[in-house]
């Protein structure tokens, strides 16, 4: 039987046991075929994702809240981000005050609409990600909290915020992800929107199960490095 998890914890993620010991975390929409129930325990093959092949297991109790059949859009979602203002000295009240050069930019998908700095940090190996096309995978991993969580002082309702969706990319270290800080990343300012645009991206796949959607980046920065 398919199956997908279909509630995730407020970082994002569902932690399942991956054989006798250590905790793994899964993604939202998560494709899993249900193996067996013995002794409290469901398991299942992980069908898409970095676990993909490996056989995890959550209590039954668990598996019947977080698990279900609502499967994920069969098409990669549609990103478009449009290149906007050199803005200097934008005031970060989530980090207590600092002033950021930031690079602005509106991010588009699904209806939403918010605003994104494409880069903060200046005159090293960061810079904007120039126009065109890029795919955006499923997350592998969740990120550190201490990169995020602090924002949720200002955001009460900021959930999700340690997925962070890779774009393909150079050497794939740029994300789609929150908060206030770019290092060359797309990077939603709108901390409370976050939890939309995460579910307007985590529920789509491509054919393979690997991509969320298709980014493309229109216009030219005014500061490109």
């Amino acid at each position: 039987m398919m199956l997908y998890v279909n509630k995730v914890a407020g970082d994002g993620w569902l932690q399942v046991r991956q054989g006798a010991g250590g905790l793994m975390s899964l993604t939202k929409y998560t494709k899993l075929r249900r193996i067996e129930s013995r002794l409290g325990r469901t398991f299942f093959e992980v069908m898409d994702g970095s676990l993909r092949g490996q056989v995890v297991s959550l209590s039954d109790a668990h598996a019947a809240e977080f698990v279900g059949s609502k499967a994920p859009d069969a098409a990669p979602a549609r990103i478009v981000v449009t290149y906007g203002r050199y803005t200097e000295g934008w005031v970060s009240a989530a980090r207590g005050g600092e002033r950021l050069d930031q690079q602005m930019a509106t991010l588009e998908v699904a209806g939403i609409r918010v605003a994104v700095t494409m880069n903060s940090v200046w005159g090293g190996k960061f810079t904007p990600i120039p126009a065109g096309q890029y795919a955006v995978s499923v997350p592998d991993a969740p990120h550190k909290q201490n990169m995020t969580r602090f924002y949720r002082t200002l955001a009460p309702g900021l959930k999700f915020d340690q997925v962070w969706f890779p774009i393909r990319y150079g050497d794939n270290s740029r994300f789609v992800h929150v908060g206030n800080l770019s290092e060359g990343c797309v990077t939603v300012l709108d901390l409370e929107r976050w939890p939309d645009i995460h579910e307007a991206l985590i529920s789509h796949r491509s054919g393979d199960g690997t991509i969320v959607a298709q980014l493309m980046v229109a216009g030219n920065p005014e500061r490109a490095r």
